[in-house]
């Protein structure tokens, strides 16, 4: 893993965007010994921590991908054009990344089909170390990279859980925590994700970690018709549903906040007596329908604090995430 420098240049220079480019190189300080240590190559720089400078900076070795955020109504368009292009070129000098190295994506909310579709196709990958795991990224092709950095502690929490459990991963995306769990020992893992192309991709990175064979299964499937089927039971479950879908894959459209205690119900009957159900969203205010669980038999404990990693203190609202057992 490179050690990432702050750009000579940018020290002799006055950059644009001062106040941005003063508060990226203190957060690159802050947080590249940590980073080393912590044996990980990817994870963020800076998350809209000044209002007017509205974008999520992310490293990937030695590339950056720039998110934009979509800026408020109230700020004129060329105002926040002009905003966007200094953060970029502020970006560039402080970092010293040069341009055919920095990623730029804009984020909006995404519906159905089109948190699936291509942004680009040049199915370039690339290779990263997240503490004893090698994963694939693709820092282009879509709007996500296939690593979601803000759960990256409780993937390794779940590799430290797994030894001898049989393991499942609903709405697994690329499959990330599954390899955790697959080299922290785990009996066995089930990995369901509605996207053939997720599902594709979680494969790749098993077999990048040599979890291969019939003890690894991968299921495409709309995750709630699975979970309404008979199918075997688990010891340890990893569910990180998303805010809202209404894919046409899907049967009806999925809210979590309307519909998580639906959800909890059906892997509720898949969870054994023993068992540990983690479960975490991403939508804001989230509120855990407590007398729900009590109905169904279980209790969560709120372990949002503890989930977040160093680099996401900042944010504290960029996910929830709960412990779900059945109540004694």
């Amino acid at each position: 893993m490179r050690n990432y420098k702050i750009a000579e240049d940018a020290k002799a220079a006055r950059p644009l965007a001062e106040d941005f480019a003063n508060r990226l190189a203190k957060n690159i300080k802050a947080l590249e010994k940590w980073a080393r240590n912590e044996q990980i190559d990817c994870y963020r720089l800076y998350d809209a921590d000044l209002p007017e400078y509205n974008a999520a900076i992310d490293r990937y070795q030695d590339y950056i991908v720039i998110q934009e955020y979509a800026a408020p109504k109230t700020i004129p368009e060329y105002k926040a054009r002009g905003r966007f292009y200094d953060l970029v070129q502020a970006t560039m000098a402080v970092t010293g990344v040069e341009g055919s190295k920095v990623i730029l994506k804009v984020r909006s909310r995404q519906q159905g089909r089109e948190q699936y579709e291509k942004l680009d196709r040049r199915d370039q990958w690339m290779e990263v170390q997240e503490h004893n795991t090698r994963l694939l990224v693709n820092l282009y092709d879509y709007l996500d990279t296939g690593l979601f950095l803000d759960h990256r502690p409780i993937r390794k929490q779940l590799g430290e859980l797994a030894r001898g459990k049989d393991f499942l991963n609903l709405f697994a995306y690329t499959g990330t925590a599954t390899v955790h769990a697959g080299l922290g020992g785990a009996r066995s893992t089930t990995t369901v994700d509605m996207s053939r192309t997720y599902l594709g991709w979680a494969e790749r990175n098993m077999q990048l970690n040599g979890l291969t064979g019939r003890r690894h299964q991968f299921v495409q499937a709309d995750c709630l018709s699975w979970l309404s089927k008979p199918g075997d039971d688990y010891d340890l479950i990893f569910v990180d549903p998303p805010t809202f879908s209404n894919s046409k894959r899907m049967e009806d459209a999925f809210d979590v906040q309307r519909d998580h205690i639906e959800l909890l119900g059906l892997l509720s009957k898949r969870l054994r007596p023993d068992g540990l159900l983690i479960f975490s969203n991403n939508k804001r205010h989230f509120k855990m329908d407590m007398a729900g669980l009590e109905e169904l038999g279980l209790v969560a404990k709120d372990i949002t604090k503890s989930s977040l990693p160093k680099d996401f203190a900042r944010n504290p609202q960029i996910h929830n995430c709960w412990e779900i057992r059945r109540s004694q």
